[in-house]
């Protein structure tokens, strides 16, 4: 295998575009130089503002009701879920409920009420998305106490040059002995991070090449 390190690089951001992404905008912004990465800095992802309300700069585009588990992209995040509703097959993984009770209002009543639903839980596919899905959990069978993944925990990762990866799982692809386990915008990663340092890395394959290099990891969100 070819062990090349990527390097900070002028990089320009992109729409991320995976299968089971929700539906959102984007727009690119002007190239900037990247610092160089001292440090993997680990997030526990969390959308909520004060009484349950998304966190500043986030905004509701859509609504759903839905049925909701243990996420399978953040297993180890307490408050993160895989929610599924009755009017699709595909889950929204990860969602997130709130730390505590809100008042909430199920879809289509003007009063709120802590009556027809157990919790909410907000959705998104990239953690710089600003609109959200807001679910209305009918029942969360995600509050049992969860053990450390038996797998990479993180649903999603920023490289040293701006590179943003969503995870994903079910498709078989494998090069030089390692999986396929998240789609970039720019490129695919295979295999798990190696966090032996204090800089992350894992395998990148850039578009358009048919080998690996070990590429830097400056974000990775829970």
């Amino acid at each position: 295998m070819r062990q090349k390190l990527r390097r900070p690089a002028i990089a320009v951001m992109a729409c991320l575009a995976v299968a089971a992404a929700l539906a959102t905008g984007c727009t690119t912004s002007p190239a900037a130089t990247a610092e160089p990465v001292q440090r993997t800095h680990t997030v526990v992802f969390d959308p909520y503002g004060e009484h349950g309300d998304p966190a500043a700069g986030l905004r509701v585009t859509d609504e759903v009701s839905a049925r909701c588990e243990n996420s399978l992209l953040s297993p180890e995040n307490p408050l993160a879920r895989r929610c599924f509703t009755n009017e699709t097959t595909v889950a929204l993984d990860p969602c997130f409920v709130p730390a505590g009770p809100v008042l909430v209002r199920a879809p289509g009543d003007g009063d709120a009420q802590l009556t027809s639903v157990d919790t909410v839980a907000l959705c998104l596919a990239d953690p710089a998305q600003s609109e959200l899905t807001r679910v209305y959990v009918l029942h969360d069978n995600g509050e049992q106490p969860r053990d450390s993944a038996a797998f990479d925990p993180h649903w999603f990762l920023e490289l040293a040059d701006g590179t943003r990866c969503a995870k994903i799982f079910g498709v078989r692809e494998t090069v030089e002995g390692h999986h396929l386990s998240y789609r970039c915008d720019e490129g695919q990663l295979y295999g798990m991070l190696d966090e032996a340092g204090t800089v992350w890395t894992i395998h990148h394959r850039a578009e358009g090449d048919d080998e690996l290099d070990v590429a830097e990891v400056r974000t990775v969100w829970k």
